[in-house]
């Protein structure tokens, strides 16, 4: 593994100069070069940033009739993690899997807007590449709802928080224990 990564390293140091020799084929933006007059980047650039993505954000929402579902989920999740008083580690898993299936749905959303703009006729590739991205909003869900389902059952079902499962010792030490 290490000599892999070593390996990796320097093919990656000795391929540098060819690569910056190459334009990338698949950069779309123009070529702008910075004027002696253009302003430097300054905060309204990053504020513009973040205005592009809240425009992005609200197509998602104005756009997409799966997105406003997974958010009324969300929004359910939240308030029954308040009424149940969760601990911290149970609400970083929760807000980790909330925002796992929202970037994967704005990520699935995004491949088709540009596959969109390509073609709009059937092409075989375009049809995998939404096929996959769309499985990946599915990975996400069903990994939102055991983390769900590990958040929210022992607190729903008490017997389930006080069921006594065998000892993870053999795991990790004591070869005598098991």
């Amino acid at each position: 593994m290490i000599c892999c990564t070593i390996f990796a390293a320097l093919l990656g140091l000795f391929m540098r100069p060819f690569v910056l020799l190459r334009t990338n084929p698949l950069a779309w933006r123009l070529k702008h070069q910075p004027a002696a007059s253009d302003p430097p980047l300054r905060a309204t650039g990053r504020l513009q940033s973040f205005s592009h993505a809240l425009a992005g954000l609200a197509f998602l929402v104005r756009n997409e009739p799966n997105v406003r579902i997974h958010l009324a989920a969300s929004l359910s999740a939240v308030i029954a993690g308040l009424r149940l008083h969760l601990s911290l580690s149970e609400w970083q898993w929760l807000i980790f899997a909330i925002a796992l299936v929202l970037a994967a749905e704005a990520l699935n959303t995004a491949v088709e807007q540009a596959c969109n703009s390509v073609t709009r006729s059937y092409n075989p590739a375009i049809k995998a590449a939404k096929d996959v991205a769309a499985g990946a909003v599915l990975i996400s869900a069903v990994a939102a709802a055991l983390i769900g389902a590990t958040i929210f059952l022992p607190h729903v079902v008490p017997s389930l928080a006080n069921r006594n499962l065998p000892s993870s010792n053999w795991i990790c030490g004591n070869p005598g224990d098991a």
